[in-house]
């Protein structure tokens, strides 16, 4: 009996297993660049590993029929883990998030299940094993299915959210996570089926890991806009059919920041311009991207803007660089049917001097 208990717990865990160990270290030798990403993802991957422990020690004690309190708390705490690793993914998911007290709010479910679950030690109102080892369900035994359900509801809410604001492909991963997370667990509940569940997040994790990884080479390390790289494939898929308006960015007086301060302070300049694009395109960050081209160039891409939409972000542009200390000079371009990208980004390039040699005419 023990031989065939390992055999399959052997079976069982084996690929899980390798998987987040080779995933582990990878992340120990990738945390120089990416420290914060190894911080998000080494949380879950540690959580998996605890659950593939959990999960086999309850195996084997409901296949020895133990019924005893250590059974009851082995499944309390495969309940807990099972909750708490589906939060850990969703604070991987609300990384840019900045509200702290919307993700405080999410752990709230979680210490409740905690609590219940918790019960199953004194009463019999969650779960107990009977004389056979035999599970007994209480009134509140589905508490950690609800609390499930919830954060699943939660994580597809915010992949629609972020599909609608042009992230649709961490909006795809995300559904599939879910979705393949749900379907494990059905199966594991309805067949009796064991070990599914754990593969199923270990392979959610490693590719989410993969996803967030090849998108951190697509960013600008310096602003966080995307960077030359993205522009050039992104313009790749782009028609006149898409509606589309180039604007062309460059920063005024970036060489005098430089010899007069330094290059940090023109780093920090830099940065401070982003800031006020994205204020500017704040109403509009489903339809426009930010691209950094150059050293203080830019290029913003918007579909489907209409004319008085394109006027109220230049007039936002004019507003923030009277609040701000620093400045830009910003022109558009419309890409019309039988011209080429090229083209409608040198009609916004030429603008785009027109209005820094205005700047430099004022400055005189």
């Amino acid at each position: 009996m023990y031989d065939v208990i390992l055999q399959e717990v052997i079976q069982l865990n084996f690929l899980p297993v390798c998987i987040i160990l080779f995933l582990i270290i990878f992340l120990i030798f990738n945390d120089p660049f990416e420290h914060r990403l190894t911080l998000l993802f080494m949380t879950p991957l540690i959580m998996v590993l605890i659950l593939v422990v959990i999960d086999n020690l309850d195996y084997y004690l409901l296949n020895i029929g133990d019924n005893s309190k250590g059974h009851v708390l082995v499944a309390v705490l495969g309940y807990n883990d099972r909750i708490f690793l589906m939060l850990s993914l969703i604070l991987v998911a609300f990384r840019n998030i900045k509200n702290r007290l919307l993700k405080r709010l999410l752990f709230i479910p979680g210490i409740v299940n905690l609590f219940i679950t918790f019960l199953a030690l004194f009463t019999e109102l969650v779960f107990w094993y009977g004389p056979q080892g035999e599970l007994h369900r209480g009134m509140l035994s589905y508490t950690p299915h609800v609390v499930s359900l919830f954060y699943s509801l939660v994580l597809f809410v915010y992949a629609l959210w972020i599909t609608l604001y042009g992230r649709d492909n961490e909006g795809v991963i995300i559904f599939l996570m879910v979705t393949l997370s749900i379907a494990g667990t059905a199966v594991e509940t309805f067949f009796q089926l064991r070990g599914v569940l754990v593969g199923v997040v270990a392979m959610d994790i490693i590719f989410y890991y993969l996803y967030i990884h090849i998108e951190h080479y697509k960013v600008d390390v310096l602003t966080g806009t995307l960077n030359r790289d993205s522009f050039l494939a992104d313009i790749k898929d782009l028609s006149p059919s898409d509606a589309v308006d180039v604007i062309s960015v460059d920063m005024n007086d970036l060489k005098l920041i430089n010899d007069t301060r330094g290059h940090l302070a023109g780093d920090e300049a830099i940065k401070a311009v982003v800031i006020e694009l994205r204020r500017a395109l704040d109403s509009y960050l489903g339809k426009c991207r930010i691209y950094r081209v150059g050293g203080d160039e830019f290029v913003i891409i918007c579909r489907r803007l209409s004319q008085s939409d394109l006027d109220r972000v230049f007039d936002r542009f004019g507003q923030i660089i009277k609040e701000s200390g620093y400045s830009f000079a910003a022109g558009s371009a419309h890409w019309g049917e039988g011209e080429s990208f090229d083209a409608v980004y040198g009609r916004a390039d030429k603008e785009m001097y027109k209005a820094k040699e205005k700047y430099h005419h004022l400055r005189k």
